[in-house]
């Protein structure tokens, strides 16, 4: 393509004009052989851009995560053997396309509990990556401390003496007060009813932990510190009293057990779990430490510090862990899993639970999909094993993870062996949508995919497996379009549907589930959903 195409060229002109240049003599593409015009080429390369940025942002910020980590944790001395690195790189080979694993995360967890498994999980890989597969758009309902009563009506909480939502404060009924109200109830608790407090964000937690107010509180302090907090959200609670069996002199605030819950077939079940708690040593420094517990409640025979990856078999004072075991834990077992059974729609939780002085199990805290180093450090594993993680691995890294894709005709949505075709940006009047693109099988074209183009033609190959019922919205008046026989089928199919009790919203999981992936099983299963509804079951 000859450089007079731009007239009266700026600096940011002549790169773009270098770049297309550059890319026109190495491409094989036969589409840029055709008439382009100036403002299709400057958009076109736009695309190509912002996709490649997108794409890139998907799994830097895993890699980011897993820097900081390194760099923040005493890592280990010594090294795996090379059946133990083989064995890492053998589980993690089949999610490459989305995630290249550093085997830094498995040696650090290995070496810091004495216990190896090749599928341990770095933090940026489960936040960035797998929260597809724990998230949902009630995530922030559920994990606010407002909302537990709503949720949870006949599982005790901490008592709330006021709460700050969205910069306004509300008393423990919910009824609007003022900031110096809420400081004054805050030192009537401590001083008059002799009540330690704690000051804490509504969701989630602050870096350096909770905030506390003893006896030595006043109206003025406690203002002083609500106007230095940045979170618009937090709640203020009477600190709950463990169970005598729950408690030691060693420890800083209350004991919890740390319940992992992940929901498997639509059943919650609990993968790992560890006492939590904050201990002083013989110079008052506080650290936290967490000590496994056994599924009878015993605990193990030795304490990790969980950032520090220090181990201990006894408290400061020359008390044991061993032999010890957790009052009433099978009650707290059935607490957590009865509240999971309510919220299945976050699949993977981490749950604060303990028991007060009355035995009565209490909610201190629920963190969607968990803190998976915590339980790992000490060799647990937050998703119950190598095997069930790799259910959810090829949920998240194989059949949901694709990259945003561009060329001088297409947006598309490359996944490990497919592609989705996601708009047209071509010229040309006749559209056959392609075979291949990036080497791979095109399967798929997404909704609006060719709106506003004003086409006269669309032709689809037969490698097509699913169109979206929206995907040649707006694309032509009289645009004729050509699908295989197959598309013809599934559309009846969808119609048929549709017009069933309920068929509405199983077309719609269809279509969210299998859009991208198993296209092969489409067919089988629409043939079964049909045979099943139409038998009434």
């Amino acid at each position: 393509m000859d450089n007079q195409l731009f007239s009266e060229k700026t600096e940011v002109e002549e790169v773009v004009a270098e770049y297309f240049v550059k890319t026109s003599q190495e491409s094989n593409d036969s589409s840029l052989s055709r008439p382009l015009r100036k403002y299709h080429i400057f958009e076109r390369i736009a695309g190509m851009i912002n996709a490649q940025k997108n794409s890139h942002g998907l799994v830097s910020a895993v890699y980011r995560s897993e820097d900081n980590f390194f760099k923040s944790r005493p890592m280990p001395q010594g090294s795996l053997s090379e059946e133990q690195l083989k064995e890492i790189e053998d589980f993690w080979a089949p999610y490459s396309f989305a995630y290249k694993n550093n085997p830094e995360t498995q040696r650090y967890y290995s070496l810091t509990s004495g216990r190896f498994d090749p599928s341990y999980i770095s933090f940026g890989l489960n936040y960035h990556c797998l929260k597809k597969f724990w998230d949902s758009y009630k995530t922030p309902f559920i994990s606010d401390k407002n909302n537990y009563g709503i949720l949870f009506p006949d599982v005790k909480r901490p008592k709330v003496i006021f709460s700050r939502i969205g910069g306004a404060y509300y008393d423990a009924s919910g009824e609007p007060t003022k900031k110096e109200d809420a400081a004054r109830m805050c030192v009537d608790a401590v001083c008059h009813d002799g009540k330690f407090l704690t000051l804490k964000p509504a969701r989630g937690k602050w870096a350096k932990g909770d905030i506390f107010f003893g006896k030595d509180s006043t109206q003025g302090k406690v203002i002083e510190r609500l106007n230095d907090i940045e979170f618009e959200d937090i709640i203020c609670q009477v600190a709950t009293d463990n169970h005598s069996t729950w408690k030691h002199s060693s420890c800083r605030g209350i004991l919890t057990a740390r319940i992992m819950t992940v929901v498997f077939k639509g059943k919650p079940e609990i993968t790992s779990s560890y006492l939590n708690m904050t201990v002083r040593d013989t110079k008052n420094a506080a650290s936290t430490w967490g000590v496994r517990i056994s599924n009878d409640g015993s605990l193990d025979g030795r304490a990790v510090e969980i950032y520090r990856g220090t181990w201990h078999d006894s408290f400061p004072n020359g008390d044991a862990f061993a032999g010890k075991t957790l009052y009433n834990y099978e009650k707290v077992k059935e607490a957590v899993i009865s509240m999971a059974k309510r919220i299945t729609e976050l699949k993977a939780i981490s749950w604060d639970v303990t028991l007060d002085a009355d035995g009565n199990v209490v909610l201190i805290d629920i963190t969607p999909g968990g803190s998976p180093g915590e339980y790992q450090v000490y060799g647990g594993h937050p998703y119950g094993g190598k095997e069930k993680l790799k259910e959810i691995l090829e949920e998240c890294l194989i059949k949901r993870f694709y990259y945003e894709r561009a060329d001088w005709e297409w947006d598309y949505w490359e996944f490990k062996n497919t592609v989705s075709i996601c708009k047209y940006a071509g010229l040309e009047k006749v559209v056959h949508v392609p075979d291949r693109l990036n080497g791979k099988k095109v399967t798929a074209v997404r909704e609006y995919a060719f709106t506003g183009k004003n086409l006269k033609k669309i032709i689809v190959t037969d490698g097509v497996k699913l169109i979206s019922p929206n995907a040649f919205v707006g694309c032509g008046k009289d645009c004729k379009i050509f699908t295989p026989y197959s598309q013809t089928v599934y559309r009846k199919i969808y119609r048929m549907l549709e017009s069933l009790p309920c068929g509405n919203k199983v077309s719609e999981f269809l279509r969210d589930c299998w859009m991208e992936v198993n296209v092969k099983r489409t067919s089988n299963i629409l043939t079964f959903v049909i045979k099943r509804l139409s038998r009434g079951k």
